[in-house]
């Protein structure tokens, strides 16, 4: 892969495609409420680490995106 310009196009291509997938609506399922409720309570205890992980999340994910902009503008 020596041509730069289709390492770009490869680069942009995979941007779109992860774009659109984080911004698609995710489907809920219903399932018996009492699993609903224990769910809600789980995920209401684990919520400072979940945050705590979205926030690495979201630092790793703005890094890459820079890194791959500033490889786009070589």
């Amino acid at each position: 892969m020596d041509n730069p310009i289709l390492q770009k196009v490869i680069i942009i291509f995979l941007l779109v495609l992860w774009v659109i997938s984080e911004f698609r609506t995710k489907k809920k399922k219903r399932l018996d409420p009492a699993i609903e409720e224990a769910d809600a309570r789980e995920r209401h205890e684990w919520r400072y680490l979940r945050r705590g992980f979205r926030v690495i999340q979201v630092l790793v994910t703005a890094y890459f995106f820079i890194q791959l902009i500033q490889i786009l503008l070589r």
